[in-house]
C-alpha cells in the first residue's frame, strides 16, 4: 500500500513539475501576448527618424501683394539616434526656410519655419514642395504648401 501511494505521489509531482515547464499546457494567447510586449519595448527605428506632425499646409485664398506667408513644419525625432536635416532644396525661389542644424536628440522636437512670397508668383492657384534632406532611416521627406494667390 506504500508503494502504491509512494507512486501515485511520484506521477503526480512530475506531472505538476512538467506541466509548470510547459510540456503539457501550450497557451498561444500567452505568447501572443509576449509577442505584442516585445514590438512595443523594441524601437521602431533602428537609426534616426523624422516624424512630420503634418507635411501640408494649405494657405487658402491670399492677396498676391499683401505680404509674406508663413508656416511652421513641426517634427520628431522618434529613433534611436540623434537626427541632422542635412539640406532642404524647395522648388522656387518664392519659397525661404529655416531649419535647425546641429543634431537632434532622440526624443527632441524642432520646427521647419517655411516663407512663401506670393508677390514672386504670377496670381492663381500654387502647389510648391520642398525636399528635406537628412539622416533619417526614411530618407527625403516632402513638405507641401498650396493655396489660390489673387490680386484684390
Amino acid at each position: 500500500m506504500k508503494r502504491l501511494l509512494l507512486m501515485v505521489v511520484g506521477v503526480l509531482s512530475s506531472v505538476g513539475v512538467m506541466a509548470h515547464e510547459g510540456a503539457f499546457c501550450h497557451n498561444p494567447k500567452s505568447e501572443e501576448a509576449q509577442s505584442l510586449q516585445d514590438s512595443l519595448t523594441q524601437p521602431k527605428y533602428q537609426g534616426a527618424h523624422l516624424a512630420f506632425k503634418s507635411a501640408k499646409h494649405n494657405f487658402g485664398v491670399v492677396k498676391r501683394k499683401g505680404g509674406d506667408l508663413h508656416v511652421r513644419f513641426e517634427y520628431v525625432n522618434d529613433g534611436i539616434e540623434p537626427l541632422v536635416i542635412t539640406r532642404i532644396a524647395t522648388s522656387c525661389t518664392c519659397i525661404r526656410t529655416d531649419y535647425r542644424r546641429r543634431p537632434l536628440d532622440v526624443g527632441e522636437s524642432a520646427v521647419i519655419e517655411l516663407t512663401y512670397e506670393p508677390h514672386k508668383m504670377e496670381p492663381g492657384m500654387f502647389h510648391k514642395v520642398v525636399q528635406v534632406y537628412s539622416n533619417s532611416v526614411d530618407g527625403m521627406h516632402l513638405l507641401t504648401v498650396s493655396g489660390n494667390s489673387v490680386e484684390r
